[in-house]
Parts: C-alpha cells; structure tokens; sequence
C-alpha cells in the first residue's frame, strides 16, 4: 500500500463492524434515522411554537418540558433496558415515537394547530428517548463480535454526528 493510500485509510473508520455483523448493518441505520428525525424535531418544535406564539418565553419553555423527562426517564430507562427484552423496548419506543410523529402531522394539518401538543409531544419524545437510549447502546455490545467493539463504537460516534449534521 502506498504512503499516501496508507494515510487515508487512517483517517476513514473502520467498517469491521458493518461486514462482520448483519444487526448492527440494521442497528446502525435505524438509530441514524432515529436521531435525524429527533433533530428534526428540535428545530421544528421550537420554531413552530414561535411561529403560533411569537413569544420567546414559550419557545424557552420547550426546553424545560424536554429536559425534565428526560433526565427522569433517562434514570429508568438503564433499569427497564436491564429487566425487559432490549429489542422489544427499542420496538415500543420507536412504535411510540411514530405515534407522536403522527400526532404532531395531525396538529400541523388543522386549519388552527393548536399549542399544547406541541408541549406534550416534546416531552413524550425526551421521554421515549430516555427509556430507548440504554436499550439501544447495550445492545450494540450483544450483536457486534469483541474484537470490533472499537471500530463499533467509532461508528456509532459517527452515526451521532451525522444525524445531528443531517
């Protein structure tokens, strides 16, 4: 290998994982879509709670309703990931977080949308989000063979970053 090839393969993650793991192919990409969406929406929120109120009181009132869940169910959500199946948490609280997607579709489509939805929806995605977390980061040690749990890792760190880019 060339010095300069040799260079550039260092600087590029590690794709172990993605050929040596058909579920973290599948756990990878649903987390990137997962995330993207959770960013999506705290642009959206805030923006359209400004839009309906113009006032910045209630738009800085959305960080509060999505912080205290989820710290709050952050805390449960390592005990839940521990006692239930991880994937059967990871399916309800995606299940969830599409119902909440559908809910916010639904408001946005009235002639008048209304506010407090807005404020529930916040706060059950920081929840879901709190509950899924713990599920979802124990589960990428089961799926992805010992000797690639660096490489893994890199990538979820990548995942994260794009989602939050995208």
């Amino acid at each position: 290998m060339s010095p300069a090839l040799s260079r550039l393969s260092a600087l590029l993650p590690d794709l172990a994982p993605w050929r040596a793991s058909r579920d973290f192919r599948l756990l990878w990409v649903q987390g990137l879509v997962t995330f993207f969406s959770s960013a999506m929406a705290m642009i959206a929120l805030p923006l359209q709670i400004k839009e309906l109120t113009n006032s910045p009181l209630a738009v800085g009132a959305m960080g509060a309703v999505e912080l205290v869940p989820l710290v709050v169910f952050g805390l449960y959500g390592g005990a839940l990931a521990d006692a239930v199946d991880r994937r059967r948490v990871i399916l309800w609280t995606e299940a969830g977080l599409g119902t909440l997607a559908a809910v916010l579709l639904v408001n946005a489509l009235l002639p008048e949308p209304m506010l407090w939805p807005l404020y529930v929806v916040a706060a059950g995605v920081s929840a879901l989000a709190g509950l899924q977390r713990p599920a979802l980061d124990s589960l990428f040690a089961r799926i992805v063979p010992h000797e690639h749990q660096t490489a893994a890792a890199a990538l979820n760190s990548l995942r994260w970053q794009m989602g939050a880019i995208a």
